[in-house]
């Protein structure tokens, strides 16, 4: 029960403590949160950079810009970039990560770097300054390359202003493709559905026309006598024909087989056997 009782009364006083602390603004909200001094924000800078931030230390340094990522190290705020470090003008950018928790303390800071003057250019006639002339003739030149550079990257955002048009009108002809696709597998399916329909009323009215013969089979009533075209007789004239449906003995065929086996026999025989009477 005590050691219940302790815990809560220390949970109570770390959240009183960090409670205060985050109300007053005070060291917790800086190492949490730190805040970069300078550079500005934005910031277009001759020379050396010097970089400062409110918050814990050390930190680790990163510098970007001119396509890659240069690592400071850990430093201490204030700090120094040497102009060494910015080999053109254009944008750079300084990232500032903690330690041990560089996902969850960190800040960053983006400002433009111009080249940096030559020594001495500030410096008074008397010390051997160049001329105002030659100054502003650097100066000249330092705005020429920033000219150039800030030409090269609008050239670099219409190529690729260029390349995103293409790619969304390919992925409109693609669309239409689809659409395409969908429209002619929509109509054969609709085709198919329509000959499926028409199978199956043809196959209706064939099972109908096959009922309707075997009622009309069913109703035929059964051969009861059967018999076969034959000349007994051959005359000169036109010969006599006959229908025999009984043998020498008088039995008259009942069967296509016993008309059959006569049949065949009689050498005057015309025709095959056939039903020639059957019970109403």
């Amino acid at each position: 029960m005590r050691v219940r009782q302790v815990v809560g009364v220390a949970l109570l006083s770390a959240a009183a403590v960090v409670g205060a602390d985050l109300a007053m603004h005070s060291s917790l909200l800086r190492t949490l949160r730190p805040q970069i001094l300078s550079p500005a924000d934005g910031a277009i800078i001759n020379g050396p950079v010097t970089v400062s931030w409110d918050g814990p230390q050390p930190m680790q340094a990163t510098l970007t810009g001119n396509g890659q990522r240069v690592d400071l190290g850990l430093r201490e705020s204030p700090f120094e970039i040497d102009p060494a470090r910015f080999p053109r003008p254009g944008q750079y950018g300084v990232e500032l990560d903690a330690p041990r928790f560089s996902s969850l303390v960190r800040a960053d800071r983006r400002f433009m770097v111009r080249r940096a003057p030559l020594r001495g250019a500030t410096a008074p006639l008397e010390s051997g300054a160049p001329p105002p002339a030659e100054r502003d003739a650097a100066a000249g030149g330092d705005t020429a390359e920033l000219t150039t550079e800030r030409d090269r990257l609008r050239v670099e955002l219409a190529t690729l202003q260029g390349e995103l048009t293409a790619v969304r009108r390919e992925k409109d002809g693609t669309y239409d493709a689809l659409d395409a696709l969908q429209a002619d597998s929509d109509a054969r399916l609709a085709a198919a559905e329509a000959r499926h329909e028409e199978l199956g009323g043809e196959h209706l009215q064939a099972l109908q026309e096959n009922r309707a013969l075997r009622q009309r089979l069913a109703s035929i009533p059964a051969c009861t006598v059967w018999g076969y075209l034959a000349a007994p007789r051959m005359q000169a004239s036109r010969p006599s024909r006959m229908v025999l449906v009984s043998d020498r003995s008088g039995n008259v065929f009942r069967s296509e087989l016993q008309c059959a086996s006569v049949r065949r026999a009689d050498p005057s025989g015309l025709s095959p056997c056939v039903c020639v009477g059957a019970n109403e």
